[in-house]
């Protein structure tokens, strides 16, 4: 199989070719150095639908591929909400800090009618960006750390390699790129081609060496999705989006391409190779030439693409404590709840263990996935609780997890995990009292200290619903 060694020379023309622009801008963890490892390097230009996400979860998984860089394209969501939900990805897969350039200007059509589902991810969105931070692009042209050269693999429109070769002419010569394509005999139609067909007309003529992968295949793709097993973000997050309702978009498509890049055993490439025709309603049809560059890339085994996308999609390596809730040095922890609550009271105290003591219990990492319902006397002291369970769970008023129901007794608290794991917590019978006793006597201070330092044992009646 040809290989073009051409994204050193075409980096330095995204860099050239985007800083024009007021928008686009490129994601990584300050300090960190871009991604080594072995195999092939891509840059992977994506307009984040649920396949897309699929793919870029394969790709993770996959130790055949390194993954240089994600530039976004308009197309199924914005490229801007593309670029926060590659993050939330990346960071949710444990993946190694990479790049992420939000690409050019997209198409003037009109968004597709599922956007707020693409962009919603199917109504299961990963966390937004904490680790990586923004900077704009133009940091990147100082930078001796270029990307590296190999692959393109367009999982969306093709508007990004076309504005390359629309600024500077010739860019795409020595370009390989790798699509997915919907083929019918010689006619080659996708969602590549239709949204912004212009870019696809000119990205096919232009471009060095094209390889179509043919996403037909005679398999149940709703029966594949839904047999993913496992504890990786990638199985729970498949599992949620096909299990959970969204089986309308139960199809292969961009998870094909990407495993005809990361695992070129399970393909073959035709030996014939074809130029493009391009048709009115915005596909091509493919003209045999000795001297074409484009090239159809086949699967051998539907079996061996269910195997290896399971296996990638479930390989355990992928899961880390991504956007966990850390627990900080004792001191720190009771400045933070002075600092918050304004004073280090016994039950913000309470409050904080509670929470903590409840993603101890499920392994959640806080913040997101997880719910809390305090209920609670709506006045302090035992209302100060509520404060405490933010702190240590990280569910919040502004992220609408955490919720309050008056109750006319000894505030207690109730934690819900998006895998179905409730967790109650309540305050054993003599704590109200013992907290009494201790302000009257000790005063607010010395008794949130006390309940620090007791026991979890000593304070609360724990009840785990798995």
């Amino acid at each position: 199989m040809k290989r073009v060694k051409s994204v050193a020379a075409v980096a330095a023309l995204v860099i050239s070719a985007l800083l024009a622009h007021p928008l686009p801008a490129h994601c990584r963890a300050t300090g960190d150095s871009p991604p080594t490892g072995e195999g092939r390097v891509l840059i992977v230009d994506t307009d984040m639908g649920l396949d897309d996400a699929r793919a870029i979860f394969a790709l993770l998984g996959s130790r055949s591929i390194v993954i240089a860089a994600f530039c976004t394209v308009e197309g199924s969501a914005s490229a801007v909400k593309a670029a926060d939900n590659v993050i939330g990805l990346i960071e949710s897969a444990g993946a190694a800090p990479i790049t992420v350039y939000r690409g050019l200007p997209g198409s003037s059509k009109e968004p597709p009618p599922w956007r707020m589902h693409a962009e919603g991810l199917g109504g299961h969105p990963f966390p937004p960006p904490r680790a990586l931070s923004h900077s704009p692009l133009a940091d990147a042209a100082s930078r001796s750390d270029r990307l590296p050269d190999d692959v393109w693999l367009a999982l969306g429109p093709l508007t990004n390699l076309a504005g390359l070769e629309r600024r500077d002419p010739g860019a795409l010569r020595d370009v390989e790129v790798w699509m997915p394509v919907s083929l019918d005999g010689k006619a080659v139609d996708g969602w590549n081609f239709g949204y912004d067909p212009e870019a696809a007309r000119l990205v096919m003529e232009t471009a060095g060496t094209i390889f179509l992968v043919d996403v037909s295949w005679e398999g149940d793709p709703g029966r594949l999705l839904r047999d993913v097993e496992g504890n990786t973000q990638a199985a729970r997050w498949i599992t949620a989006t096909v299990g959970g309702g969204t089986g309308a978009h139960a199809f292969l498509f961009d998870e094909i391409a990407a495993a005809a890049v990361a695992a070129p055993d399970l393909f073959e490439v035709g030996g014939e190779t074809f130029e493009p025709v391009a048709r009115a309603d915005g596909g091509f049809s493919l003209k045999g030439s000795d001297s074409g560059r484009i090239r159809i890339v086949r699967l051998k085994k539907g079996a061996d693409l269910e195997r290896y996308l399971h296996g990638v999609w479930e390989a355990p390596g992928m899961e880390h404590e991504g956007h966990a809730h850390h627990m900080p040095a004792t001191g720190d922890i009771l400045a933070l709840i002075r600092n918050f609550h304004g004073h280090l009271g016994p039950f913000v105290v309470l409050g904080y263990r509670m929470g903590r003591l409840a993603l101890d219990e499920t392994g959640s990492s806080g913040h997101f996935g997880i719910s809390a319902e305090v209920h609670s006397v709506l006045e302090p002291p035992p209302s100060c609780l509520i404060d405490g369970v933010q702190l240590g769970s990280g569910c919040t008023l502004g992220k609408r997890n955490i919720s309050v129901e008056p109750f006319d007794g000894p505030p207690f608290a109730v934690f819900m995990t998006a895998g179905g794991a409730t967790v109650t917590i309540k305050l054993l019978p003599g704590i109200p009292a013992m907290v009494k006793r201790s302000v009257d006597s000790e005063g607010v201070e010395q008794a949130g200290m006390k309940v620090w330092e007791m026991d979890e044992s000593e304070l609360f009646e724990i009840s785990v619903d798995r």
